[in-house]
Order: structure tokens, then sequence, then C-alpha cells
């Protein structure tokens, strides 16, 4: 899986929609749609913040769960 893949799978594990995911971060929901259709990657911060906020660490977000 991607970074996007695996963001959007924890975001919906929080039962939480882009736009209370991007409130809770205090971006746009299309920052957060971005990410997920990595058309662009979240900034070393906000990498950092989706972990906290999402209650996964950083090394799963990076992970390729398909190998």
């Amino acid at each position: 899986m991607t970074l996007g893949e695996n963001i959007c799978r924890a975001r919906k594990r929080k039962r939480l929609t882009q736009a209370e995911l991007a409130e809770k971060m205090n971006v746009s929901f299309q920052a957060v749609s971005s990410w997920e259709r990595e058309e662009y990657l979240p900034d070393t911060y906000n990498f950092i913040q989706l972990g906290r906020v999402l209650d996964v660490s950083l090394d799963w977000l990076a992970a390729d769960h398909d190998q």
C-alpha cells in the first residue's frame, strides 16, 4: 500500500471524514484529499501530525503493507 492509501485507511479506522481530519490538523480538506490521491505529499510537520491524530506510527504510515 502507498502512503496515500495508508492515510485513507487510518482515517477511516478513526471514522473521520476528510473534512474532520483536516479540521483536527488545521489544513484544508483539499490537502487531505490530495495526500490520499498522492497528488502531493504532506510536509514533515503534517506527516508527524498525521501519526498523532490518526494514532499510528510514522513507520506504519510510510510502510508498504502489500509486501
